[in-house]
């Protein structure tokens, strides 16, 4: 037997996610008391349920450094949780900055999960060349682990789809095997 099957077989099979929204039109919204359309984190609510995996925790901030990281902290300082996914601010905009915001948190990064995100991204015939345009990455914190996906409902469903969920049980397994 592999030792990817192994570490598979011996994976958690009960995670709780927390998903956080970063973005300053939606937050806006929010604040209004308007109706909220958050398709990227709805989606990535559906596929953590689809798999049979708990959502205990959303928030919604706006492109804050100091919002984003209270977000983060809150989630971190829950014991349930296991792994945060955030979608939204991985661009390069002057207010995307969830990534150089989180990262500097990261026990480590993950670092193969930002290119084979890319890869994947590139060989969609829509996205191709600009599959370089993200910050998309992924790091640990504490024995928890971090997503930072960007805002698209399409590369939402991608990460999820193919890299995050198969991978996750197996990637907690082996961070907090002593």
């Amino acid at each position: 037997m592999s030792a990817h099957r192994s570490h598979k077989e011996h994976a958690p099979s009960n995670i709780n996610f927390y998903v956080i929204t970063i973005s300053t039109s939606r937050y806006d919204k929010l604040i209004k008391k308007e109706p909220v359309v958050d398709e990227s984190g709805d989606i990535i609510k559906q596929f953590i349920i689809e798999y049979k995996y708990n959502v205990i925790g959303y928030d919604l901030v706006p492109d804050d450094k100091i919002k984003i990281l209270k977000a983060f902290i809150n989630a971190l300082d829950n014991p349930q949780v296991d792994v945060i996914i955030s979608t939204g601010g991985t661009g390069y905009t002057q207010t995307d900055v969830t990534v150089e915001t989180i990262r500097k948190i990261f026990d480590r990064e993950i670092e193969g999960f930002a290119d084979v995100f890319r890869l994947v991204s590139y060989n969609d015939p829509e996205v191709r060349s600009a599959s370089y345009l993200t910050k998309a990455t992924a790091g640990i914190v504490n024995n928890k682990l971090l997503f930072l996906l960007p805002g698209s409902p399409d590369a939402v469903k991608l990460a999820m789809k193919e890299l995050i969920l198969p991978e996750v049980g197996h990637l907690l397994y082996l961070i907090r095997r002593k």
